[in-house]
């Protein structure tokens, strides 16, 4: 987890070398598909009840390093009101491109849909992420660098999937965030709670990361891409450095390449996406992408191994 900032805070990062290297030249801006209608994207939403906030700085988060200038709230699976600055088409136009690619009972899970502006961050950026907003990790804030994110298109959808990834497996199906199970936790405790043994992160964990180098991770220290070097250099499965950091983002990366029809470089990444689509309920993601015209995204994961 790279950004330290709150239960459940997750972050995808990119070197500012690569995301420069994948920019296009000139005012190219992120564009989405055309979208169904809300109401046709947007059928058997279960009730809920709709998170309710001022959108003050406390609750988004906000620091010495992050500001949220615009934040929505999502009621129900669909972007609710502006509860923070001015309108930010942008920041709708990432709203439609999530929903075209998540289910929107799925979409419940988020509380609030944000914007953020972050500090000078030298060599790594970071474009997104997620943070918990109760102490259950039932409902979720994911924040959206704007600037970095219409840059590349392609990087855009990419990060959307990646940090929809984090919302799902860190619900409380997946983790239990009670100290008990943080004191005595027999699979992986990740620094804000202990994986349940059927969780899809576990399993992902036993299945590419049984070789002993999970021991390694320390779940508490700030997520990097140079923290995943050597894994990275040791093994051809991981979609680069920074999924090579610790199981998460190794299963966020994967999910991303895997929704979006990234062609693998190795045999190794070949089997992290077939294990990605023999698991229940992850097809409907890729589906839905290629329905919209969303696919293939070219592979330009650094190559492991």
């Amino acid at each position: 987890m790279a950004q330290a900032r709150g239960p459940a805070a997750t972050a995808l990062i990119v070197t500012a070398a690569l995301l420069i290297a994948g920019c296009s030249t000139g005012e190219e801006m992120f564009t989405p598909p055309t979208l169904p209608a809300p109401s046709e994207r947007n059928q058997s939403v279960p009730d809920s009840i709709p998170f309710t906030s001022d959108c003050d700085d406390d609750t988004l988060g906000a620091d010495d390093e992050f500001a949220f200038p615009t934040a929505y709230l999502v009621v129900g699976g669909a972007l609710g009101e502006l509860c923070r600055g001015e309108p930010d088409p942008r920041l709708v136009e990432a709203w439609e491109t999530l929903a075209t690619i998540a289910p929107a009972e799925q979409l419940g899970d988020l509380g609030l849909f944000t914007a953020f502006e972050a500090a000078e961050e030298g060599d790594e950026i970071t474009l997104a992420f997620v943070s918990a907003l109760d102490a259950e990790g039932s409902l979720f804030q994911m924040s959206i660098g704007l600037d970095s994110f219409v840059a590349d298109p392609d990087e855009a959808l990419l990060t959307l999937a990646h940090e929809f990834s984090h919302v799902f497996t860190s619900m409380p199906t997946q983790i239990d965030r009670t100290v008990e199970a943080g004191d005595n936790c027999v699979t992986y405790d990740n620094g804000e709670g202990c994986f349940l043994a059927d969780s899809l992160i576990f399993q992902w964990i036993e299945e590419f990361w049984g070789d002993g180098s999970i021991d390694d991770v320390d779940p508490r220290a700030e997520t990097s891409a140079s923290e995943g070097e050597q894994r990275c250099a040791d093994d051809a499965g991981f979609f680069g450095p920074y999924a090579a950091s610790d199981p998460e983002e190794d299963f966020a990366e994967a999910f991303s390449a895997y929704v979006f029809a990234v062609d693998p470089a190795t045999p190794e990444q070949q089997e992290r996406l077939e294990w990605l689509a023999a698991q229940p309920g992850l097809a409907e993601f890729r589906d839905r992408a290629v329905d919209a015209g969303l696919t293939p995204v070219p592979n330009r994961f650094e190559v492991c191994g």
